[in-house]
Parts: C-alpha cells; structure tokens; sequence
C-alpha cells in the first residue's frame, strides 16, 4: 500500500543517517539519463591520527595562551582576544594562518587553527554525517580560492591537519545556551525573559543548502545550439537549453541536501520528476524580485522576458502566474535563507507514491524545522528592535518610578515582546506557506507550456528534458 506524503506536519527534526547511496533497480517511473544520475559509490573516511594541536602552535605570540579541552570535547583558548586573526597582542607578530586552506584563522577550533569557513564546513559534516567523494584522485589542492571545488580532499585535510570529530556537539546545541529563566537573585534581573536572538550558524540544514546553492546560469553560452532565426523560436529555444542547464543543476543540488540520498533510488528520482518545475518557477520568481521595471522575470541575468515578448512565446499564462507569485514574495520580503528553505521544502513535499514515504517524511520535517528557524531569526530580531525603538526611550524630564515598579515595568514588557515575536513568528511561516498552492498551480501551467512545444516539434529539446516531462503523467 503507497502513502501520501501530501500534508505538511511539522515535528521533531529528523536525524541525519549517513548519507550513502543505495542503488535500486527504478520500477515505476523511468530511469534518468544515466549521464544525469549516476550512483556513485562513497568513500569511508578514516580518521588518522592528529598532530598535537601544541606542535602547530605557530603565531601564538604574546596572545595565544594555551588550550584546554572541556566536557563537551570543545578546545578552549585561554587567550583574551579569540578571533582576530592576529596571533597575539603584538601587531608586528605574524598572522596566524588555517592549516587547511590557508586563510587567516579566527582562532582554534576542534584543536586546529582554522578559519571560520573551514570551521564550518568540518563541523556540518560530522553533524550532518555526510560522506563525499572526490571525483578526481583523491589528491585535489586546497586553498582559499579552492577550498570549495572538492569536499571530499577538504574534510580529508580537515582530518590530516588534526581537527578532532570528538570536538563537535552532535545535539546540535551550542554549549551553554539555556532556556529563558528568571534569575532567582532578586526581582531586578528581568534581561533572563528578554528572547534571545536566533542564529542560524549552527543549523545545519541551512548551512547546507547556502553551501550547496548552485551558482547563477546565463542564458547564452558559448556552447549553445544555434537557435532559429524567428525571435519566437530564437527565444524558445534559448528557454529549452536553460531549462535542460536548470535541471543537471537541480539534481546535483538535491543530492547535496542532508538525508536525501538517504532515500530510495526511486523515491528520488520521483521526488525530482515531480518538483522540478515547482523549484524552477520559485527560483525564477525569487530573481525576478525588485527589478526595476519590475514587469519582468529574470530566467537568466542575460535574459529578462517582459509581458510582451511572453505573449509573442505563447507564454502568457506562464508570465502572469509567476508575476503574481513574484508580488507574493516581495510583499512578504522573503529573505535568502527562507527561499533556500521553501525550495528544499518543495523537493521533500510532492504529492506522490513513495517507496518509503516515512523517510520522506522525517526529512521534510527537518526541512520544514528549518524554515521556522529562518523566519524566528529574522522575524524575531526586527520584532525586538521596533519593540524597543518605541518603548524604551524615556523622557529627560520623566519623573522617576520606584525600583520595583520599574522591574515590573520590564518584566511585562518583555513578556508582551516575547509573544509579540511568537506571533509574528507564527503568522509570516503560514504566508510562506500559502505560496504552496501557487507553485502546485504553477508546475502545471509550465508543464503545459513545455508540453506544447514538444508537440509543435518546432524547437529541440533534450533528452533529460524530455524524460522529464514523461515521467510526471506516469506517477500521479
């Protein structure tokens, strides 16, 4: 019996499994070309010893101090200045430098000088359980320029240069953050009930899918087929080999989503024959943003389609659907992290037969966790800051209040901000929510563009997109 994995249910995030890929013979839907969607087997990470964090102490200077090692497996520098990047009080001393990819260090993390990035990336991956691959031999350089080209040797020279797995907090908690308390020291400490800035640092999922965002596509490249020359056609054709471009892109990045690859072979590959046009068209209506004219979408930096150019494509349906969805998205200010997130939200929420809808499930739970913690950390902080640009200014010829009075002052008012945040909270995840059904309405309106096309035979079309296209009447 198949489930439906139609209905969002937030819960706890899920758990992060290692991320190997386990190869199923497709039964229901066809394949991908394989040149698309290949089963690469991963490689074990073995760690190896680490040097003595002392025998790199380089750049200490009069600053570095020594590390000691807490309970929770963290190293703690003893120093009074942690991140600047100099290695001590003296300004003539050299630069302390990351032994991994060479940029300057904010200190030592995981018992490793490091920078911020390397930190990071070291401390997703064993969150996150990640394992990588390197498509060469096992053997690229890493640099500041290149540190990103090949996770795989990176996280190895994480492990060479000596950062220590036992130093990440696999809860996912930074080390010392608490729930909101009142301080039993006396009625005056009322900052305990003040809401705490969110941080999005440590959130995995996120820093995920900012890392594994993949990089703008341009519409006219050199090794583009030479389109007809009607401009109809001409701008037809361009759109098939972007959209062809969109979705090799798309598959590598969903690969790269913790706990994807976690899934079945087939539950993936009918999770992006489904989605794809819905994270296309969210991806196009996020770039058409704040343009100016704002009567545009951006499929491209190099290709910006008005109204007017849409009708002579036959696409008006499509340009008035997405324009609509654009002015959702800017009247809700809808930032980086929170678009990263509803696209991911997207690929985890289609309505289809699943293999294993639990484990769909759990992941778009994770997904849909890291949402609110988006909209908590912006929400939140422009809730406090309206709230005590208005409030907290006093007259300079106020008359004074009793102390008691004042703490109670305070402690209502940080009570009323604290639910003041909640609600906004609460209230812009539902409207994200809300462009669901827009983008469902959407993924059909491209689909029968694209349908279309194929049939005129006009214009070519690749075969991924063609496979694409076929495989969404099969399944639903």
């Amino acid at each position: 019996m198949y489930s439906s994995s139609s209905s969002l249910s937030p819960g706890d995030a899920a758990p992060h499994h290692s991320s190997k890929l386990q190869c199923h013979s497709p039964s229901l839907s066809p394949p991908l070309s394989p040149r698309e969607f290949s089963c690469s087997s991963t490689t074990s990470v073995t760690h190896q010893a680490p040097p003595s964090p002392l025998a790199m102490g380089t750049g200490h200077g009069s600053g570095g101090g020594h590390s000691t090692r807490g309970s929770s497996g963290h190293h703690h520098n003893n120093s009074n200045h942690h991140g600047g990047g100099g290695g001590g009080g003296d300004g003539n001393s050299p630069r302390r430098l990351c032994l991994v990819c060479g940029d300057v260090a904010s200190g030592y993390h995981y018992g490793v000088a490091s920078c911020e990035a390397c930190k990071a990336f070291f401390k997703r991956t064993i969150q996150g359980n990640i394992e990588y691959t390197c498509p060469a031999s096992s053997d690229c350089e890493i640099n500041k320029r290149r540190r990103k080209a090949c996770q795989a040797c990176r996280f190895q020279k994480c492990l060479k240069m000596g950062m220590l797995k036992e130093g990440v907090r696999l809860d996912r908690v930074r080390g010392g953050r608490q729930k909101y308390r009142r301080s039993t020291d006396g009625p005056y400490h009322v900052q305990a009930l003040t809401p705490k800035k969110v941080s999005l640092e440590d959130n995995v999922i996120i820093s995920a899918l900012v890392h594994c965002e993949p990089e703008p596509l341009l519409a006219i490249t050199n090794g583009s087929a030479s389109p007809p020359l009607d401009s109809h056609f001409k701008t037809v054709s361009i759109l098939s080999e972007l959209v062809d471009r969109e979705l090799v892109a798309t598959i590598s990045w969903a690969k790269q989503i913790p706990g994807f690859t976690d899934l079945t072979l087939n539950d993936q590959m009918r999770l992006l024959q489904t989605t794809w046009a819905e994270i296309l068209s969210l991806a196009l209506a996020y770039r058409s943003c704040h343009l100016s004219p704002p009567t545009r979408l951006m499929f491209a930096s190099d290709l910006l389609v008005d109204e007017r150019q849409a009708a002579e494509c036959r696409a008006e349906e499509l340009f008035q659907h997405t324009a609509h969805l654009v002015k959702r998205l800017e009247a809700l200010s809808v930032s980086r992290e929170e678009f990263l997130a509803l696209k991911a939200l997207l690929l985890t929420n289609a309505d289809i037969h699943l293999e294993d809808a639990s484990s769909v499930h759990k992941l778009r739970d994770t997904v849909l966790q890291g949402l609110h913690d988006c909209v908590a950390a912006q929400r939140s902080s422009s809730t406090a800051s309206s709230s005590s640009s208005g409030g907290s200014a006093s007259s300079p010829n106020s008359t004074p209040v009793s102390t008691t009075t004042s703490s109670a002052n305070s402690v209502n008012g940080a009570a009323a901000q604290q639910a003041a945040s909640s609600s906004a909270i609460s209230t812009h995840s539902g409207q994200l929510l809300m462009c669901l059904p827009l983008l469902r309405q959407l993924d059909m309106v491209v689909r029968r563009f694209w349908n279309g096309v194929r049939r005129d035979g006009t214009v070519p079309m690749n075969k991924l997109f063609v496979e694409m296209l076929e495989s969404h009447s099969l399944m639903r």
